[in-house]
Order: C-alpha cells, then structure tokens, then sequence
C-alpha cells in the first residue's frame, strides 16, 4: 500500500490532463447519447480513479505500449478510462437484469371480489 502512495506522489500533470480530457469525453457520452445526467455524474471518479492508476498499474508490470513516454501515458490513461467504462457498463447491465428478474418473480395479489349492493 505505501508503495502504491509513493506512486502516486510522482504522478506528472500530463497524466492528470490527459486523464481529465478522457473523463469528459466519456461524461458527455453517457449524459448525451446514454441520457442518464446522473450516472454520468457518478461515474466521473472512478473513470479519473482508473485513468490515473492505469500508467502505475503497466509501468509496475512492465508493459510498455510505445516508446514514447507521453504516448504511452496516453495509450495507458485511455486504456483505464475505457476499462471502467465497460466496468460501469456491466455494473448497470446487470443491476437492470437483477431489477428485472425480481420484478418478474413478484406475485401480484388478485382483488377480492366485490358484489354489487343492491338498494
């Protein structure tokens, strides 16, 4: 854990940026085409979270996309960003199918019956 805090310490504002720029593509494409302002919203930390920790995550494996350094940080910062998108994607998908499912199981109670009162 303490070595992933010193990581983070050495985080360049190039990373952040580019990190930035990505969240708000993916923000305008949720809010616009997806129409849910609100998951937008919400999924703005975790696609800035996953994009700033995608570079720490290749660099600690040792994989490396290009030789360039500010090419590589923005193959890795897209590469997060679009993982927590199908992350996000997935988790909504499938609350839907659990909302869905208990919905379909539910069993609706019948009316009593009433007569009509003659007068």
């Amino acid at each position: 854990m303490q070595d992933l805090l010193w990581q983070l310490k050495d985080i360049d504002s190039f990373t952040v940026y580019t990190t930035a720029a990505f969240a708000a593509v993916v923000f305008w494409f949720i809010r616009e085409i997806a129409g849910s302002p609100l998951l937008a919203l919400f999924a703005v930390p975790f696609l800035m979270a996953s994009g700033i920790l995608a570079p720490l995550v290749f660099q600690s494996q040792m994989i490396t996309l290009a030789y360039d350094k500010d090419t590589n940080v923005a193959a890795t910062t897209g590469i997060g960003v679009l993982t927590a998108l199908v992350a996000l994607v997935v988790a909504k998908w499938l609350w839907t199918v659990l909302k869905e499912r208990r919905v379909r199981n539910t069993r609706i109670v019948p009316a009593a019956r009433t007569t009509r009162s003659t007068r």
